[in-house]
């Protein structure tokens, strides 16, 4: 598989007007596409007459492209219309003649064609490019293809199966310098179009960054897709893309290429899973690795995976080992057996060649939606895979009562075991490295030491709530007249650390309050998170949380470095960068801090952004398709949710009322009627003395502007 770039473009011309940045722009763009893409550069076609710029980009017949070859071609230069015809203006142009002097956009495409090309990307960088790429859609896709299809069944394997058009314009508009090309660096290189975790850069993405640079100008870029092989090609790999990368691992690590300390300070846990792992026996179902949140359920598995694969090889005893980590949290099974069908083969070579499949599995817990079955759902198929399949082994993170109820073979208890001393190393770890391995602080091996055992003990085994006092602890240099890092606090907990490790990060309260804002709008968002594509995630928040002033990509970014070890990457079902909060804990603590009713907005205002961005988020990944908020004011959707809450809490009353007075007959006539009263707004009782005749008058008022519902029930098991 070769990738080959052509940059092609003319800046002198016999008649037309010079343009002298042409063979400037076209340097640059090799550059951009070899170095950065990894493509292989073609030499630069620049100053070609029309003729000569045909037979170069025909080749010879020797010169075909393979079947697995991608080409792009850039051309730079006038663009002329005429006939209803685009074309590429070459040295030897007249404009009165363009079919003649001129390459037509359409031949370009039929040149590269007839050589066999399968995967093509052309981005034309001319005036009226816009009127050219339609063109070339509407009529050379459908020409070059009927063409083929007449041809001997040897050239049926040479049609055109992935092509796209990137115009740096649109009809009638003046492309002007390189002003396009400046912005289309500036996208292949900005972590906004995708992070460590998204194989590819999407041409929409890159496409709306572009013109996000091109405002102003009065030029504007467009794209279209019209031959595709399932979802959109990669014409352009992701530079960041970092391959064994996990989606469960804080940001602060992913962009560093590893998963964390390398350490889990878990001994005894991860020697009890080689044990079950090598043991000959049929492993009788999955294991289950539990724990209470904050246990390291996941910092376990991931360690786990570490050791395999670096244990899979004859060295230690084993045939081929082939292991698959996925993480599950807000996904469907279907998203699991897709993670599965990409390493397919490799995993039946390995078995065939007495080797074994070792699937882990993270977040179970949190797969699918709340409150629905996906966490069975994705157990029952692990159970049926350890059954049918004698050469797989899987292992899960779950919480523990629902594991013992769905095909658990083993389990290894976090919450049973003592790891105080593997802890304490891992503390120490944590405080002279950070942020995983080659990170540093100002901490010196002896000084992290020294203070390792007072973190154990303020985190009470509690991993998550260590690895956040750790990296606080961190952040200030190690003080020698210290006392016990407790001594003027009060008992930590996990809301109280995450806050403070996240404010201490910050430069001011100004910066802390838009970083909670916009980590509050990932905390109420759904599966795998907020993308930065497009600015949707600013634009979220600032629509949900009434910002005064726009966010900025640069403040964004600033967010991102701010909260690196606090947020995780992951990828949305298009492939995009989407990010989330690391843990769940962490998402709890900002829903509990927001103000009521931010989740209807956040829900709302995906909504509009999504409207109004249909064309680049057309799977619209991040909603609820069956959530019942609109306008999150005190419209009649705000209403009819209260209504429907303030529902449940009356039927689940009633169940507990019908319960109680069937098995206690006295609790019956003590009660012989209940009155519940609900309101989405708070509200205010006062009792009045009690009055003669023994009665007491309850008087309850709703806040104004709000409402109650009120529901009785009798002995006659009758709401009123």
């Amino acid at each position: 598989m070769t990738y080959w770039f052509f940059a092609a473009g003319s800046g002198t011309y016999q008649e037309l007007d010079p343009i002298e940045d042409v063979p400037d722009e076209l340097r640059r763009m090799n550059g951009l596409f070899e170095e950065r893409l990894l493509y292989t550069a073609a030499p630069e076609l620049s100053e070609r007459s029309a003729d000569d710029l045909r037979k170069e980009l025909a080749g010879g017949p020797q010169r075909g492209f393979g079947a697995d070859d991608t080409v792009v071609v850039y051309y730079s230069g006038h663009g002329l219309r005429g006939g209803g015809r685009h074309y590429l203006a070459c040295t030897d142009t007249i404009h009165a003649a363009p079919a003649a002097t001129a390459l037509a956009t359409e031949d370009l495409v039929r040149l590269l064609a007839e050589r066999g090309v399968r995967r093509l990307l052309l981005v034309l960088h001319t005036c009226h490019a816009g009127a050219g790429g339609a063109e070339a859609v509407r009529d050379v896709a459908r020409m070059v293809l009927g063409e083929f299809a007449q041809r001997p069944e040897a050239y049926q394997k040479q049609q055109l199966v992935s092509f796209s058009v990137l115009c740096s314009s649109r009809a009638y508009e003046t492309a002007v310098g390189q002003s396009f090309a400046h912005a289309l660096e500036a996208a292949v290189n900005d972590e906004a179009c995708g992070g460590v975790l998204a194989k590819k850069l999407l041409l929409e993405t890159l496409v709306d960054h572009v013109n996000g640079r091109l405002k102003g100008t009065a030029q504007h870029a467009t794209h279209a897709t019209f031959l595709s092989e399932g979802s959109e090609y990669g014409f352009f790999p992701n530079p960041r893309y970092r391959k064994g990368v996990q989606e469960g691992a804080p940001l602060t690590q992913q962009r560093a290429g590893h998963d964390g300390t390398g350490f889990a300070g878990r001994t005894a846990a991860l020697e009890r899973l080689d044990a079950w792992l090598n043991s000959p026996a049929a492993p009788g179902g999955w294991l289950a690795i539990t724990g209470a949140p904050g246990s390291g359920k996941s910092t376990l598995l991931r360690a786990f995976h570490r050791r395999v694969e670096e244990r899979a090889t004859p060295a230690y005893g084993f045939g081929p080992t082939v292991t698959l980590l996925v993480d599950v949290r807000h996904r469907r099974l279907e998203y699991l057996s897709s993670r599965m069908a990409e390493i397919r083969g490799s995993a039946r070579a390995a078995v065939a060649a007495g080797g074994r499949f070792v699937l882990l599995v993270d977040g179970l817990e949190e797969a699918g939606q709340p409150g629905d079955d996906e966490p069975r759902r994705i157990a029952e198929r692990m159970k049926a895979l350890t059954t049918d399949l004698p050469h797989i082994r899987v292992v899960a993170t779950a919480p523990k009562w629902p594991a013992r109820q769905m095909g658990v073979g083993a389990e290894v208890d976090l919450d049973g075991e003592d790891p105080t001393e593997d802890m304490t190393a891992y503390a120490a770890r944590l405080l002279v490295e950070p942020d995983g391995p080659g990170s540093g602080s100002g901490w010196s091996p002896e000084e992290a030491r020294t203070a390792a055992p007072d973190i154990v003990r303020l985190a009470g085994g509690n991993h998550l709530l260590l690895r956040l006092i750790a990296l606080r602890t961190a952040m200030a240099p190690p003080a020698d007249d210290a006392g016990p890092l407790d001594q003027h606090t009060e008992p930590p907990t996990v809301t109280r650390a995450f806050l403070d490790l996240l404010r201490t990060r910050c430069a001011d309260d100004q910066e802390f309050g838009t970083v909670c804002q916009l980590l509050t709008s990932l905390a109420f968002s759904r599966g795998a998170g907020l993308p930065r594509a497009s600015g949707l995630w600013s634009r979220v928040t600032m629509r949900a949380s009434d910002m005064p002033e726009s966010l900025t990509e640069e403040q964004v970014q600033r967010v991102l470095d701010i909260a690196a070890p606090l947020v995780a990457e992951c990828l949305d079902p298009a492939g995009r960068s989407a990010y989330r909060l690391h843990h769940e804990s962490y998402a709890e603590a900002l829903r509990d801090e927001a103000p009521r009713g931010m989740a209807e907005r956040v829900e709302w205002a995906l909504r509009e952004e999504l409207e109004e961005l249909a064309d680049i988020h057309k799977d619209r990944p991040y909603l609820d398709p069956e959530a019942p908020w609109g306008d999150p004011g005190q419209g009649p959707t705000a209403t009819k949710l209260a209504k429907d809450i303030a529902d449940l809490v009356h039927a689940r009353v009633q169940e507990i009322y019908v319960e109680l007075a069937g098995t206690l007959p006295s609790w019956w006539k003590e009660f012989p009627e209940t009155v519940i009263v609900t309101s989405p707004s708070g509200l205010e009782i006062k009792s009045p003395p009690t009055d003669t005749q023994g009665g007491q008058t309850v008087v309850v008022h709703a806040p104004e502007g709000g409402n109650m519902h009120v529901r009785r029930f009798s002995q006659q098991n009758r709401w009123e």
